[in-house]
């Protein structure tokens, strides 16, 4: 039996078919089986979430009819694995995939072995790119439903440039500046031969973060946070007051905006198991101005009422800009969700809206890329509140689509995750 292949579908099935995180099923998997090619399961998962969509496309071109969910996540296996991994002999894989359908189904062994076989001599024949929105759905893996979002509001040329970037593979970082300089963090990098290239600030890099977790003596001299989630906290404009962060799990922005100890700062979530995931961040950070609330961003706190000068709504949203880096953000997502989202987000900014002090600073955020969780979400609080404005937002030496106050990273524009920022004033 091959343990690989066998661990890769039972973590797969747990986030396909259960919709679990696959970073918190594989790490589970792996530390139950320590004497399995770690690299290998890893390999799997993600490359067969990250080419789903393409992957059940060279499936249904080769079947007369789709198979059930189990059989379809073995046969997309064997299109992945063929495909790009030759230390798997093929007559190893299939005779582990005909092994573990037999499992699911005693009569879907032979058309296992069969389709198997057909995969695995085939090759994948993109559609005809008349069929512009299928073409690059399958091409780039991308589902069709958010392509034709996309298309409402720009042109064929930036979609395609959209769906098909590629993102650096190093992970984003900023230096933790109360305990150490961004100059002699990096002579530190540089003494551990661990590679790093520079972002927007001084103080914020990409870094080959397998290297970096190797080396636990700088382990409480940086923070893991994207680029847009720092700039976010940046052009909050927070100087000195209260700050309000309604939906603040994981923490990153509360931890980078507690740094400076003149605000003073509530970190909210609706969930006490993701409020207690920032005061364990802040403990490691020996963070002292956060207040931890639990809150549920929808819901009227009315001791709150006019009482913040800043307040901060990253809010749920469908993570369809941070696709790159988390394969399994598209699995099981539609329209209809997206749409049920707006909802929440509308909610949740019209109800934060009433602990904002006159002159205070209303800000929403999401790391989506679709219109209908982001400008259609401004608009209309706009248009029921006369007494908020948009203002604007400066982002210098970064291309983002930037219109009054509503502020676009699209990744084929800023090489970084998408995100969307909306900046308003209280008058």
């Amino acid at each position: 039996m091959n343990k690989e292949l066998s661990l890769s579908y039972m973590i797969l099935k747990k986030v396909i078919l259960d919709k679990s995180y696959v970073s918190i099923e594989l790490n589970k998997a792996l530390q139950k089986n320590p004497n399995v090619n770690t690299a290998l399961v890893t390999k799997i998962v993600y490359g067969v979430l990250e080419k789903d969509i393409t992957l059940e496309y060279f499936v249904e071109c080769n079947v007369n009819k789709m198979p059930k969910p189990e059989i379809l996540i073995l046969l997309k296996m064997v299109g992945y694995v063929s495909k790009t991994i030759n230390s798997i002999p093929t007559f190893a894989l299939v005779n582990e995939v005909v092994n573990l359908a037999k499992k699911e189904d005693k009569y879907a062994s032979g058309f296992v072995n069969a389709v198997s076989k057909k995969l695995i001599s085939s090759q994948i024949v993109l559609p005809s790119k008349k069929d512009k929105i299928k073409y690059l759905s399958v091409k780039n893996n991308y589902p069709e439903w958010v392509i034709k979002e996309l298309l409402k509001s720009h042109d064929e040329k930036f979609v395609e440039d959209l769906v098909s970037v590629n993102l650096t593979t190093l992970t984003h970082i900023r230096v933790n500046r109360s305990l150490i300089s961004a100059r002699e963090f990096k002579i530190k990098l540089e003494l551990f031969e661990i590679k790093y290239e520079p972002s927007l600030y001084d103080y914020t890099m990409y870094v080959d973060y397998a290297k970096l977790l190797k080396v636990r003596d700088l382990d409480k001299l940086y923070v893991v946070q994207g680029l847009p989630s720092i700039i976010t906290c940046n052009v909050l404009g927070a100087i000195e007051g209260k700050v309000l962060d309604t939906c603040s799990a994981p923490g990153g922005k509360a931890i980078f905006l507690a740094e400076n100890k003149n605000l003073d700062i509530f970190a909210c979530d609706i969930h006490g198991h993701r409020l207690d995931l920032i005061k364990k961040y802040a403990k490691n950070y020996d963070v002292t101005n956060i207040h931890f609330c639990l809150q549920d961003g929808t819901k009227f706190n009315p001791a709150w009422e006019n009482n913040f000068d800043y307040v901060l709504c990253d809010v749920p949203c469908s993570n369809l800009g941070v696709s790159r880096k988390k394969p399994d953000v598209f699995l099981n997502k539609t329209l209809n969700d997206a749409k049920m989202l707006s909802g929440i987000q509308y909610q949740i900014l019209e109800n934060s809206a009433r602990y904002v002090k006159s002159g205070g600073i209303l800000q929403y955020s999401t790391c989506t890329i679709i219109d209908i969780e982001n400008k259609c979400v401004i608009e209309k609080f706009l248009k029921n509140h006369k007494d908020f404005e948009l203002t604007e937002i400066k982002v210098p030496n970064l291309n983002v689509s930037n219109e009054s106050g509503l502020c676009t990273f699209y990744p084929n524009l800023t090489h970084t995750e998408g995100f969307f920022i909306g900046r308003l004033k209280k008058k």
